[in-house]
């Protein structure tokens, strides 16, 4: 068993490398193609400087073009994308974007083939505006007229309109997943408690559900875990805490059989709180040595349980156990030096992070995402390792999906989805505060800019509570 686990372990190294690696290729290729469109205005055709950036861009997008057909680069809201992968930009590929979304420009695709004589002839339509007015068909008849036959354009209207179809499409689905997922809970929960026969035939069909929506679009089922229930507090709580660490195993590039195999884990992980009174469970007030006794059995309870669980992991067994297991207070207690799993770690700290945000019938306030961050940070390398917790912010943001912001433009931005810069995600801009937004609302992107300038930036955070407006609205 070490051996398969050194071997996932190698296996997620290497393709979380990959993506990087990738991830800066495409960014490198980009920033020739910069290159190019400043030349083509300083020189002529066959000038020494211009042919020379011409085939340097020509040698990058080849790299690109090795294992593939084509090379995608798409620029929504300011955001720029090789295929669905998150490029970061600074001032200067910001600035060329500008003059890409001036002519309505929000797709540009590389084939095999492409030659320096056409991506010169590019580069010079691209400094005419004038020759952007016509669509999208009749735009890449022109580029073919000019002998440009291996570059395509898309409209940015119909990339904007696509991207958010899929979202809308990714949250309905979500929804359905966030209530199946419960009921599948619910369903091995009561059979263990009533020490019924369970299998987890079901537990394992929703979780295969719910790791390729992620796979699809974390975004869209993350925000789900804004929803935070007072009366089934823990199925919701479990059920966050999955879809966190299935979040987690996608950003790290583990492969998807991992990825399923720690959901699953991350559902379970509470299990064992079925053998703790409801009245320790939901007491408001500080516990009683005796009834703490209670709550530090239940991770060795979870793991003896889910070892009657018919289709379970070892994983799982192994998550329940340990993922109470850190700092002085952790439990229960082991002898000698005890290393966790990693994908013990990685629920902890998804377990620590949902409960943080968590409001419950005992807490006056919930604490908001942004705060629940430098909470994390403030005992990094306690709850799990600080390379993991790097992760996880890195993949949730400074202000995570569901954060209410207040901008600098007087405007109100609900956060839905991250990019490439942690301080700048998409928001949701709010006008009317009653959910109808979410349908007919603005998403724009705080790294989008205006003469290099950012148009909008984050001022301050506001407290949905004290604003008395209802999360549910915009996540349900």
């Amino acid at each position: 068993m070490a051996d398969e686990q050194n071997d996932s372990k190698t296996e997620a190294k290497q393709s979380f490398f990959a993506k990087q690696k990738l991830i800066e290729s495409a960014r490198t290729a980009f920033q020739s193609l910069t290159a190019v469109l400043k030349s083509v205005t300083l020189y002529p055709e066959e000038h020494p400087v211009l042919l020379a950036a011409a085939d340097k861009f020509l040698e990058k997008i080849e790299e690109l073009l090795l294992d593939r057909k084509e090379a995608a680069f798409y620029l929504i809201g300011g955001e720029l994308f090789f295929e669905t992968l998150s490029v970061p930009i600074d001032k200067n590929l910001s600035l060329i974007m500008e003059q890409f979304a001036a002519r309505d420009i929000g797709g540009i695709v590389f084939k095999q083939g492409i030659a320096s004589a056409e991506i010169i002839r590019f580069a010079g339509m691209i400094s005419k505006e004038s020759a952007f007015s016509a669509g999208e068909e009749d735009l890449n008849m022109l580029l073919a007229g000019e002998g440009i036959i291996h570059i395509m354009l898309h409209r940015a209207l119909l990339v904007d309109k696509q991207a958010g179809a899929a979202i809308k499409e990714g949250k309905k689905r979500a929804s359905d997943i966030f209530k199946e997922t419960i009921e599948a809970l619910k369903e091995i929960v009561q059979a263990v408690h009533s020490g019924k026969a369970s299998s987890m035939r079901k537990v394992n069909s929703v979780i295969q559900i719910m790791v390729d929506n992620v796979l699809d679009d974390r975004d869209a089922l993350m925000g789900l875990t804004n929803i935070k229930m007072y009366d089934e507090y823990t199925f919701a709580h479990s059920v966050n805490t999955s879809i966190l660490s299935v979040s987690l195993g996608s950003y790290l590039s583990l492969d998807k059989p991992q990825i399923a195999i720690l959901g699953v884990a991350a559902l379970m992980h509470d299990i064992g709180k079925v053998t703790i009174p409801g009245e320790i469970i939901n007491k408001p007030g500080k516990l009683t040595d005796e009834e703490w006794k209670y709550v530090e059995r239940h991770p060795i309870d979870g793991a003896l349980l889910l070892s009657n669980v018919r289709g379970v992991s070892k994983l799982a067994m192994v998550a329940a156990f340990e993922h109470h297991q850190h700092g002085e207070k952790g439990y229960p207690e082991v002898e000698g030096k005890y290393k966790r799993h990693p994908f013990s770690q990685i629920v902890s700290l998804a377990d620590s992070y949902e409960a943080i945000t968590s409001s419950r019938v005992y807490y006056s306030n919930r604490i908001s995402p942004d705060a629940a961050i430098r909470i994390l940070l403030k005992n990094k390398g306690i709850t799990c390792a600080p390379v993991l917790l790097q992760a996880f912010i890195n993949m949730i943001g400074i202000f995570p999906i569901g954060t209410l912001l207040k901008l600098d433009t007087g405007e109100v931005g609900l956060v839905m989805h991250q990019t490439r810069d942690l301080m700048r995600p998409r928001v949701l801009i709010l006008n009317k505060f009653d959910g109808s937004e979410k349908e007919t609302g603005e998403v724009v992107s705080l790294v989008e800019t205006m003469g290099g300038n950012y148009k909008r930036s984050i001022s301050g955070t506001i407290d949905p509570n004290i604003a008395k407006i209802d999360m549910k609205k915009y996540f349900d």
